[in-house]
């Protein structure tokens, strides 16, 4: 910046410097001066200006130094040069010494020779420009015209109209002469424009303002943000479930793989096909261009399973009895196979650990017609555990389809497969195994097995090349990323999923009840970089605690359903960069459209060789696709839910934080979080000082006896990995400072001796057979519990003998009860009787099983008077 001995010209371009220092000019000037400061050099020589010229100064300025005058000064004003001399490493620049420093205001050194440019014959400098400082030391000047004086507005203009006429207005006063007002005229059309911008503005300003808080926010992305603040997620909705049984080709085995296409009943004719289609549906089928698809609900399965005609029909083994019932709670069963034909031999199941069975009700028990079976006896279970057995009572070789005896050793015995299920999937109803009645006769079997069972959930798998990045700049347009179908699919989805590299997961999906506030989104991105990368980015339910290497993206949906894809800024996620192409693999179809009924899923969609190869092993050959005769489904799909509305977050989330607790602080609190536990009946806890630091004790009593270890003595500790889970669960709620111990109950024996009174026109043994029933620990199939039931107590809670004796009064045939013994089985009898109850510690509860090969967990003696 060039500026004039006067300071009333201010230029930025300075083009006066660069015509001095031609060679044909016949003037010079000063270029600009620094100071330099040396307090170890002598007095007269400390403080020195290195003043450069535009071009090499003249000979003998050291026998002048009066011509060189430092003007300026705010507190020091008053300083001299002592002496000149020319630089020895630069021509262009002489030093000149002075007597003192200056101070902090802008100084001028003044040159007078006439050599010298009048107008660079002075330069500015400062004595403390070697200070510490943020500012940028050139110094400007706004040589800008001033601002026109702002027009009468109309601040309450906001949408189109009221912007249309201000600036109607605003023309009209401005140009009165302009008078045209058609819309096809240009300057109108302009105008027009300028008001629909600034609509646009006005409603971004206003949404800004509305999306900023969750009491006024109207977009679901928005409310889903201010709820996650709170830690509260809002939920999507999810995908139902369904099991689906297939039956096999004779002869044709194979596999059914994971993401094969399962459809509701199509009644008209594929393009290119006469007829409509049968159980498997050709793998051209287009569910986007296909108007026989239109309107068809499609699941998948979501694990690969090995599927033979072996296992289409199954019988469970009763041993030959007669009236047989497989029970509630049961958790194995005996299995064989009959081929058809009059005189067929039977065969061993060939199922393994993680395969799904069917039990179900063929026929009705009263008119043995199969289109009277009851469709709502059916459950599907997990096989944990199989093993090759054999009937020898029985032979294999069977007469008119049933079983035969064996009359000699050379017979081949029944062969048989015992299979476990899980004990989650215990039975939840008693099927009915045969049955006999005077006008059918016996109907066997009522209850049949099924294998080819497949998990599947509502969805369909699309692949779509996404837009592609902007090509000049490499940025991923990260506003514009939107899926083109929808709506997403929200699926059940593993711990820690693992993917292939096409996107598929590899282990499969087994577990699909999750609650719907934690599934995922059923989508993957395949993203093909500028070297020739193919990255796998996979979704995340937010970003705070991805890393700044995670390919991970958050997928957003919004009130139309439309999904957005939210990536990271290479601080919490990774940001995509140098992309060429992008493909998403995502599944559409979600809610409660997903719930349909048994039996509506019929077609299979043939997959192709790519989806028949395994996710775990890709370089493997395709496996072969089982044949399929029939696809049925035996049970609805249920679970499908809606997404959750911005109302319903609003009533929620904001107490959502206090209702629900990550810490626990409280002996209740630890309770409360044990209780989360799906297989906890009752916790109790207690903090007590260990010498070195507090430990929380907390005692637990789980729901099912098959978690608990038994103990001489009658006590009871909790099995091994029953343990383990429930100090991972509660260790998520420790805080610092404490320590945490997990044990269970302390199980205390009661022994109880009755008298009844029976009622005339009963007889004793059957009233105390129903007294026994009514004091059991047992549930029974009608839904009622014995009085000790594992449930029916809490910690602490006494024994109370007036409720004992509402129990056992409340049983036909009984007139009154009298207690002859109550108390601790290990005590010796005290006042119990007299005070009515047995009282437990904290940590205690009463059990009484009646078993008499363990009398240390409870004994039940009963006697009667009276009756018959």
């Amino acid at each position: 910046m060039a500026i004039s001995t006067s300071g009333t010209i201010w230029c930025e371009d300075e083009r006066r410097s660069g015509l001095i220092r031609a060679p044909a000019s016949p003037v010079n000037g000063i270029d600009y001066v620094e100071y330099r400061r040396d307090m170890l050099a002598p007095p007269a020589r400390r403080h020195a200006l290195e003043v450069t010229f535009l071009k090499a100064p003249p000979a003998g300025l050291d026998a002048a130094p009066e011509a060189f005058v430092v003007l300026g000064g705010a507190r020091i004003v008053d300083v001299r040069t002592l002496s000149v001399e020319p630089d020895p490493g630069d021509p262009l620049t002489i030093r000149v010494f002075l007597d003192r420093e200056g101070d902090f205001s802008i100084y001028a050194l003044s040159v007078e020779p006439p050599w010298l440019d009048p107008e660079r014959s002075q330069a500015r400098f400062s004595f403390k420009a070697g200070c510490p400082s943020d500012l940028d030391c050139r110094r400007t000047v706004d040589c800008a015209s001033e601002a026109p004086a702002e027009p009468e507005l109309d601040y309450l203009a906001k949408d189109y109209q009221s912007f249309r006429r201000l600036l109607m207005e605003l023309v009209a006063e401005r140009h009165p002469d302009w008078l045209e007002r058609s819309p096809a005229d240009l300057g109108v059309a302009v105008l027009e424009l300028f008001a629909y911008v600034g609509d646009q503005l006005s409603y971004f300003q206003d949404a800004v303002g509305t999306e900023a808080f969750l009491d006024a926010c109207l977009h679901r992305i928005s409310a889903a943000r201010h709820a996650r603040l709170i830690d509260y997620r809002m939920h999507q909705g999810r995908n139902a479930y369904a099991f689906v049984q297939f039956d096999a080709t004779a002869g044709a085995p194979g596999f059914v793989p994971a993401g094969a296409k399962l459809v509701t009943r199509i009644g008209r004719p594929l393009i290119g096909d006469a007829g409509a289609p049968g159980a498997v549906m050709p793998a051209t089928a287009d569910f986007d261009a296909d108007p026989a698809l239109d309107g068809a609900t499609v699941f998948e399965t979501t694990a690969r399973i090995r599927a033979d005609a072996l296992h289409n029909l199954l019988r469970i083994h009763s041993w030959g009895d007669a009236e047989c019932c497989l029970a509630r709670g049961a958790t194995e069963a005996w299995l064989y196979g009959v081929p058809d034909g009059a005189n067929p031999n039977a065969y061993r199941p060939a199922f393994a650990p993680g395969d799904y069975l069917l039990i179900r009700e063929a026929v009705s028990p009263v008119t043995g017609a199969a289109a009277d079976a009851d469709p709502a006896r059916a459950q599907v279970v997990r096989i944990t555990d199989v093993e090759d057995d054999e009937d020898p009572v029985f032979r294999a070789a069977m007469t008119g389809g049933a079983l035969t005896a064996r009359s000699s050793p050379a017979q081949a015995a029944l062969p048989l497969q015992r299979v476990v299920w899980r004990r989650e999937d215990a039975l939840t109803q008693p099927f009915r195994l045969s049955t006999e009645t005077p006008e059918t006769g016996l109907i066997d079997p009522v209850s049949i097995a099924q294998g080819n069972v497949a998990p599947a959930d509502h969805g369909r798998t699309i692949s779509r090349i996404l837009p592609a990045p902007r090509a000049e700049t490499r940025a991923w347009p990260i506003a514009a990323l939107t899926l083109p179908d929808g709506p997403l699919t929200h699926q059940a989805m593993p711990p820690e999923p693992v993917y292939a590299a096409d996107g598929r997961l590899v282990p499969g999906r087994h577990d699909l009840a999750a609650d719907v506030r934690e599934v995922g989104p059923a989508i993957v991105l395949s993203v093909l970089t500028t070297e020739g990368d193919v990255e796998l980015w996979t979704p995340a339910p937010h970003l705070f605690e991805s890393g700044s290497y995670d390919q991970q993206f958050v997928a957003e949906v919004d009130n139309d359903a439309a999904v957005r894809l939210r990536f990271g800024d290479d601080r919490y996620g990774r940001a995509p960069a140098d992309v060429v192409a992008v493909t998403a693999r995502y599944r559409i179809g979600v809610g409660r459209s997903g719930n349909l009924g048994a039996g509506s899923l019929v077609h299979i969609v043939a997959p192709t060789a790519a989806e028949m190869t395994d996710p775990a092993d890709p370089s493997a050959a395709p496996a072969p696709f089982v044949g399929i005769e029939r696809v049925f489904q035996p049970l609805p799909a249920r679970l499908g839910a809606e997404a959750e509305t911005i109302e319903q977050v609003r009533q929620l989330a904001p107490e959502a934080f206090r209702a629900i607790q990550f810490r626990a602080v409280t002996e209740a609190d630890w309770e409360e979080v044990a209780l989360r536990h799906a297989e906890v009946a009752a916790a109790k806890a207690r903090f007590r000082w260990t010498g070195s630091w507090h430990t929380v004790f907390v005692a637990i009593h789980p729901r099912d006896e098959a978690r608990l270890t038994r103990l001489p003595g009658g006590g009871a500790a909790l099995a091994t990995d029953f343990a383990a889970a429930m100090r991972a669960h509660l260790g998520r709620f420790r805080v610092a400072g404490y320590d945490l111990a997990v044990h269970a109950a302390v199980y205390v024996p009661i022994e109880i001796e009755l008298r009844l009174c029976v009622r005339a026109g009963h007889f004793h043994g059957d009233v105390i057979a129903a007294v026994r029933r009514a004091l059991s620990n047992r549930a029974y199939a009608d839904g009622s519990r014995g009085f000790f039931h594992p449930l029916a107590f809490r910690f602490g809670d006494a024994v109370y003998l007036s409720r004992l004796y509402q129990a056992a009064e409340a049983v036909e045939g009984v007139e009154s009860a009298t207690a002859l013994v109550f108390k601790r089985y290990w005590e010796v009898p005290g006042d119990a009787i007299a005070r009515g109850l047995i009282a437990m510690g904290p940590m205690e509860m009463p059990v009484l099983e009646d078993d008499p090969n363990f009398p240390e967990r409870g004994v039940l003696r009963i006697g009667a008077v009276g009756g018959q």
